[in-house]
């Protein structure tokens, strides 16, 4: 099948900042995954994109990645409290009051967005708890620690979330739920090596986005 032919991933990830000035965990995951994907004989084209921590550079890239009309979205970023990969929910529009790598911020803490307005929060069209479920299921290689004082059970190797944060990574997803609320999703991976490689989380986010995309193409379907 000629690349022309080929549906298109958009996958990014995030530059350092502060806190991750050396490497950000997630583009470092991002930059593993394959080039190409295959669901029920359809190959999907995946492209990788690097942001850098600002939120001009979030605006320029969703306006570019969205003009190009592909099947899914994936925006991956890194947690420094997350325990194992998180699959976020929704995203807020408000607090975005911490200034990006060059000093900007929103001034009043939000935005207006194109299609939604000042709506305060907008919610995943994904059945994130399915995908939670189906990817821990197949990945139980990757189990992360108990959390101390907590569970006296391992974590699997993702859960949901509903805390995608108040800084560029709640903004992107934002930015992407305002355009398709069923096409967008966002991860948040843990630091390298804390508790899980690069290379594992890259497979983890790998599962993620073929579960992405078995439910669209099934919701595809259906309609």
């Amino acid at each position: 099948m000629s690349s022309s032919e080929r549906k298109l991933i958009i996958v990014s990830g995030f530059g350092p900042f502060i806190g991750h000035e050396e490497i950000n965990a997630s583009w470092e995951a991002v930059k593993l995954l394959p080039e190409l994907l295959t669901h029920n004989g359809i190959e999907y084209d995946l492209e990788k994109r690097l942001v850098s921590v600002e939120y001009e550079a979030v605006d320029e890239a969703c306006a570019e990645i969205w003009s190009r009309q592909p099947e899914m979205v994936i925006h991956v970023g890194v947690s420094g409290i997350a325990q194992c990969v998180y699959v976020e929910k929704l995203a807020y529009n408000h607090k975005f009051r911490r200034p990006d790598n060059s000093g900007q911020y929103l001034s009043n803490g939000s935005c207006v967005l194109p299609h939604n307005g000042k709506a305060n929060v907008l919610r995943c069209g994904l059945d994130v708890d399915k995908i939670v479920e189906a990817v821990n299921a197949t990945c139980e290689a990757c189990v992360a620690p108990a959390i101390p004082n907590n569970s006296h059970k391992s974590l699997g190797a993702t859960r949901a979330s509903k805390n995608v944060g108040d800084f560029l990574c709640g903004y992107i997803y934002l930015k992407s739920l305002d355009v398709d609320s069923k096409r967008s999703l966002f991860v948040h991976v843990p630091a390298v090596n804390k508790p899980f490689s690069t290379d594992q989380t890259a497979d983890i986010v790998l599962k993620i986005i073929e579960q992405c995309v078995q439910q669209v193409a099934a919701s595809e379907c259906t309609n």
